[in-house]
């Protein structure tokens, strides 16, 4: 059962089983409004929606407030907005579905097309999301605007790690300072970064599922969400149900050193040229050596970079610099959109023919201010460096990376956490690999270099149950008919084989094979 919001409009405040219980009326909740119990933690109140989107949505809407260290309260607390879509037509006895966002750190609760689109995967089911401690419409927020303007993460393709200079000592100078000021402004502030992890974020969500009376949900993760998902399982199993990991990016593969996960994801790249050679004689022709192709195009800017003019807002010219190392960055960013016309950019490149770079590299998108709004950046590195726990980098073993393959530098963020300033607080074995029975569905896209069907092969030798698929020609977030039809039958029965047989419906674009000119 899902509470009831208090006619009135007043905060409606839930206590835990141990705290006493009883049917409010309008005049024992004002009563209750000015007593002790007001400050008693954790408690859910009904309040007004942190969106307008919510409210557009006609979401339920609540304010959870929880002690910011579970094990040992230091007097800090976090509060999160919660919402609750109720379907139309609800049947008794249905699990919710609880998700769990991405990014680290993006805020959905005011896009509504995301919204909606969770709404169509879970069909007629109670659909519960919210914003995790430290996010925008939290408290406390960890912003750190200034981030923005170097993020490999955010700042995407045209980020100082790239971009900046050719010497890869100094694209990391322009990052690793900005990732001690957030650390220094954060803790300034008195809040414990350490607690702002998976580990922290899975008792919240708990305590929320219990507050809301419902006995178990089924968890249903996006990205590095699907990793947060995860750890729920590790910490909070006899909570959950079933689990559909989106696009999944797990901690047990992320927290690996960069440089095997870097080429780890480089070999799709590797298999959209030995699909297009197996389509299409034509490809051979033009990449006859297509498997030097990758790194003879990167050996090929590292000698001869591309080098674009680009205006500040002041009106100012600015250098970007694009080598080997920026190239595969770009395209494990860019993939989705380029794969079709990747081995002609390839053949171009060899030749010198620098024509298609351009686009590739987004010039006419560049932004001179970039920013972030979805995010709060200080939860962003909260999250991913904590994680880590203690197998977060020395900035020796980063530098060493980043010296072996410079590409790092704008790939995951794992490798700058050697400058965020302290271990993350989580139990010894929170990186390790998983070990449950949990009924699992996990979705990955054809062109995700980040987070390929390598992720569920790894994570499926702990989990039996796990089911998995992947859509023809679609990236990261991969958004289709197919997708909502897979969801809603693996929640009607987690342990049934599901039909996949719609993971093709989107069509691979045409190879674009054209002689370098």
């Amino acid at each position: 059962m899902r509470p009831l919001s208090s006619s009135n409009g007043a905060p409606r405040t839930w206590l835990l089983p141990g705290a006493l219980v009883l049917t409010l009326s309008t005049a024992s909740l004002s009563a209750l409004a000015q007593s002790s119990d007001d400050d008693r933690l954790p408690r859910l109140e009904s309040t007004e929606c942190a969106t307008e989107t919510l409210n557009e949505l006609d979401a339920e809407c609540y304010t959870f407030h929880g002690e910011e260290n579970w094990d040992e309260p230091n007097g800090n607390s976090v509060a999160l907005p919660v919402a609750v879509f109720q379907p139309e037509h609800a049947e008794g006895g249905e699990v919710p579905v609880f998700f769990f966002p991405g990014g680290p750190g993006y805020s959905s609760l005011d896009n509504r097309g995301y919204l909606e689109q969770l709404l169509d995967d879970v069909g007629e089911r109670t659909l519960v999301t919210m914003d995790h401690r430290g996010f925008i419409h939290a408290e406390p927020t960890l912003e750190c605007p200034d981030y923005a303007a170097v993020s490999p993460y955010h700042n995407i393709i045209h980020t100082p790690a790239i971009t900046a200079s050719l010497d890869p000592m100094e694209r990391l100078e322009a990052i690793a300072p900005q990732v001690t000021a957030c650390y220094d402004k954060l803790t300034d502030e008195g809040i414990d970064v350490t607690q702002y992890n998976q580990y922290s974020v899975s008792r919240d969500v708990d305590e929320i599922r219990r507050l809301l009376d419902y006995d178990t949900l089924d968890a249903f993760g996006s990205s590095t969400g699907s990793g947060t998902a995860l750890s729920f399982i590790q910490y909070h199993p006899e909570s959950v149900r079933a689990a559909i990991f989106g696009w999944p990016w797990f901690s047990h593969l992320r927290n690996r050193p960069p440089v095997d996960e870097f080429y780890t994801a480089k070999q799709t790249f590797t298999d959209v040229l030995a699909r297009c050679v197996a389509d299409e004689p034509a490809c051979r022709e033009l990449l006859p050596d297509w498997l030097q192709a990758i790194d003879r195009a990167r050996r090929t800017l590292d000698g001869h970079p591309y080098v674009a003019t680009v205006e500040e807002r002041d009106g100012s010219e600015k250098r970007l610099y694009f080598d080997g190392a920026a190239f595969l960055d770009t395209l494990y960013l860019m993939l989705p959109a380029a794969y079709a016309e990747l081995p002609s950019l390839l053949a171009d490149i060899e030749a010198g023919d620098y024509s298609r770079l351009h686009d590739f590299f987004l010039l006419d998108d560049y932004n001179p201010d970039p920013s972030a709004p979805n995010y709060a950046l200080g939860y962003f590195l909260s999250h991913v460096c904590s994680d880590m726990g203690n197998n977060r980098p020395t900035p020796e073993d980063s530098i060493a990376a980043v010296q072996r393959e410079p590409a790092v530098l704008g790939f995951e963020p794992p490798w700058l956490c050697a400058w965020w300033g302290e271990d993350g607080d989580v139990p010894a074995a929170h990186n390790d690999p998983p070990q449950t029975e949990t009924p699992a569905l996990a979705i990955h896209g054809q062109m995700d270099p980040c987070c390929g069907t390598r992720w569920s092969e790894h994570i499926a030798k702990g989990m039996p149950n796990l089911q998995f698929v992947e859509f023809q020609g679609l990236g990261h977030s991969p958004v289709n008919e197919c997708r909502s039809t897979m969801i809603d039958a693996f929640l009607a029965d987690p342990y049934a084989r599901v039909d996949d047989s719609c993971k093709d419906e989107v069509a691979l674009e045409s190879w674009v094979i054209e002689p370098p000119r």
